[in-house]
């Protein structure tokens, strides 16, 4: 009977430690996915605002050539609609989302990849 019970006590620990690791890698994959989020996040937001610079520039140059205070803005913006008319394009035709989505697998894919490196080791 001790023996029954130390088989037991030795599969509910491998049960449990089993489950730990489990758990950890786990966090490692979202820890993993939350630093690539925030690394693109902050890369978003820095190209945001280079955009929004580089975007007054351009408008102010061309108020400047065109001898104009309002077309260089004007241009610009409508440089601007057209790129948002080509989203909404994209959008429907769904090609932007497929892109998205192969894009977002091909991430996770390379994190696992990450993850499978860092446990050989």
């Amino acid at each position: 009977m001790a023996v029954i019970n130390k088989l037991v006590d030795k599969i509910s620990d491998f049960i449990r430690l089993k489950g730990e690791k489990i758990k950890l890698d786990i966090i490692a994959q979202v820890s993993k996915l939350l630093a690539h989020f925030v690394a693109f996040m902050t890369m978003a937001v820095v190209g945001f605002f280079l955009l929004i610079f580089l975007s007054i520039a351009l408008a102010a140059y061309l108020n400047y050539v065109l001898e104009s205070p309002h077309f260089g803005y004007l241009i610009v913006g409508g440089i601007y609609l057209i790129g948002l008319i080509i989203i909404i394009l994209l959008l429907r035709s769904n090609k932007l989302q497929n892109w998205l989505e192969t894009l977002f697998l091909n991430l996770s894919e390379s994190i696992q990849d990450e993850s499978d490196d860092e446990k050989e080791i």
